[in-house]
């Protein structure tokens, strides 16, 4: 491997450190890698990247030291050799700085400042107001441990038989924490770890890696590598004294993917407690986080609260059954009621028919009935001129029989005659005047039908007339009532043909409600129920552990050695050896 690459993965996974996340690793590796920077020798040196949490402050009280264990490893992960580089930070600006340090074959890389040793691995530098940075050597037992597995298709295998093979390669990153304290919790002793986070890194070359997988980590693609970076907490789930079947808590990296002719450059892992440092320094103090002891309570709140929405949402499945009953019933309301409208349109255009037939009917009847009318005037004139015909000879009849008597007239013949068949009894002058009377009478009774046929005939007009305004006015309201049925009839037909969209979206939505009602009940279980159980409802005891984390972190401060009046911190830098085909390997 390119030493280029050495650097950019342990700068890149610093800086991720100290940004506390894994987004920016593939551009910090790629524009790193890609910047011509110098190539790292076989001993590296601190890279100068400060990480979070660092007690670093130019005007503190204290003189601080900055560690980084770098750790050389095979590609199993069985150790090589581990170097130590050490930056003693001079803030007070002493001239003699007080160190203390395990290292041996120690060596000033960047300045010439000299050290005296003294006893139980006391160190003083001749520093003369300067920062000091130096590296040595140490065999000592690491806080943490690494191994690195190889599967190929399935099966175990080593390193350097799986070099140059092809299939599914499985690659695991395990991490064992070893550095804890006892301490008391809650009257038992307990174990807690140093809470290392370990983040390893990877640069895969697609032209060998595809269709890559990580779990406990993330990916990114630039096109030409794929970066991995996963995370794991070894010894935190114990330290916390969560459940794992209710919470678990990475401690493995595993990388699964197809290889063509395996060959991997080196991986880089960081180890480090600083992140942790950091988040309890910044939680210190913080209202918020002093009020966990009392989610105790949210958490009976949060369960009793996914019993309603559960019961709710039951509820709300079992109305929407009723609902699709009901909506079945609908439908077959519906198609009877479009069977009325159907009739009811039908009724409605014969009334309409009918009405302008009646219409029409009227219309012709009034005006023959006109033409009746007007002859009546000359059938009335002529029956009264015949009249007076009939009456100016009976007047002769009479002065011819000696008869003396008003000039008779159609009002007074009758009373006239009636008075002379009187006065004449039964002379035979008194039986023509009977006869005539009787005559008169005659024609006045077809005199006075036929008067009273005209004006019937004048009245039949006129309510012919009226009968077909009528008609009209009724047929204007059937043809109203017939587009009305028919409008009826049209939006009920499309209600009907709308009904089986109606009962599929209430069926759609009785099946989403019984979905909800079973995401919410796994929701439970898994989610709300799980947070529950990971807690054993002791929050309190959570955040004692969390504080007990908290000192035992930042009790751990060095892994060479550092003197009672520094500040200090440390990470781990583990570099795995290449696997490369053996060709390549000879050349």
């Amino acid at each position: 491997m390119k030493k280029p690459v050495v650097k950019a993965l342990s700068i890149t996974l610093c800086a991720v450190l100290a940004l506390g996340g894994i987004g920016g690793l593939a551009y910090a590796v790629n524009n790193t890698n890609r910047s011509g920077s110098k190539p790292v020798d076989s001993a590296p040196v601190d890279s100068g990247v400060k990480s979070a949490g660092s007690s670093y402050n130019p005007r503190a009280e204290k003189n601080a030291k900055d560690e980084t264990v770098y750790v050389l490893v095979k590609a199993d992960g069985t150790v090589q050799k581990i170097i130590v580089s050490d930056w003693v930070k001079n803030t007070q600006g002493d001239g003699l700085l007080n160190d203390v340090t395990g290292l041996t074959d120690i060596e000033n890389v960047k300045g010439n400042e000299t050290y005296t040793m003294g006893g139980g691995n006391s160190c003083v530098w001749d520093a003369r107001g300067n920062d000091i940075y130096y590296q040595g050597n140490i065999d000592k037992e690491l806080p943490v441990s690494m191994a690195v597995s190889y599967t190929l298709d399935g099966q175990p295998i080593s390193p350097d038989q799986l070099a140059g093979k092809s299939g599914k390669v499985t690659i695991r990153f395990d991490y064992v924490n070893r550095q804890y304290e006892m301490v008391d919790i809650g009257g038992r002793q307990e174990k807690i770890y140093v809470p290392f986070a370990m983040l390893t890194g990877l640069l895969l070359d697609n032209d060998v890696f595809t269709n890559v997988s990580v779990t406990n980590g993330k990916i990114m693609n630039d096109g030409d590598r794929t970066v991995v970076a996963g995370l794991a907490f070894p010894g935190l789930q114990e330290s916390l004294g969560l459940d794992r079947d209710a919470l678990d808590l990475p401690e493995y990296v595993e990388i699964t993917a197809d290889v063509k002719k395996f060959e991997l450059e080196t991986t880089v892992t960081i180890a480090a407690n600083e992140l942790f440092n950091d988040a309890a320094a910044k939680a210190e103090g913080n209202e918020d986080l002093d009020g966990l002891n009392g989610l105790d309570g949210k958490l009976d709140e949060l369960t009793s609260a996914m019993v309603q929405l559960i019961d709710g949402s039951s509820q709300l499945y079992d109305g929407l059954c009723t609902l699709l009953d009901s909506s079945k019933e609908l439908t077959a309301g519906i198609g009877q009621l479009a069977e009325g409208a159907a009739q009811l349109k039908q009724g409605a255009g014969d009334l309409s028919t009918g009405a302008a037939q009646l219409q029409a009917g009227a219309a012709s009847l009034s005006e023959g009935l006109g033409q009746l009318v007007q002859n009546s005037g000359t059938l009335n004139g002529g029956a009264a001129q015949v009249f007076q015909n009939l009456l100016a000879t009976a007047n002769s009849q009479l002065q011819a029989a000696g008869v003396q008597a008003p000039e008779l007239t159609i009002e007074n013949y009758s009373q006239v005659l009636d008075g002379v068949i009187a006065s004449a009894g039964d002379s035979p002058a008194g039986q023509q005047v009977a006869a005539l009377k009787d005559s008169l009478d005659s024609y006045n009774g077809f005199y006075q039908g036929l008067q009273s046929y005209t004006a019937g005939v004048a009245q039949a007009k006129d309510g012919a007339g009226e009968l077909n305004t009528g008609l009209g006015t009724l047929k204007g309201g059937a043809d109203s009532l017939s587009a009305g049925a028919d409008q009826l009839y049209n939006g009920i037909l499309t209600m009907q043909n709308s009904a089986p969209a109606l009962v599929d979206g209430v069926t759609r939505l009785r099946d989403g409600a019984m979905e909800l009602t079973n995401g919410l009940k796994e929701f439970d279980k898994q989610g709300v129920q799980k947070l529950v159980d990971a807690f054993g409802g002791d929050l309190g005891g959570l955040m004692d552990r969390v504080d007990a984390l908290r000192e035992v972190s930042e009790r751990y401060n060095s892994f060479s050695g550092i003197s009672p009046e520094m500040d200090g911190q440390v990470k781990f830098v583990w570099r795995t050896a290449e696997v490369e085909v053996q060709e390549k390997q000879g050349s």
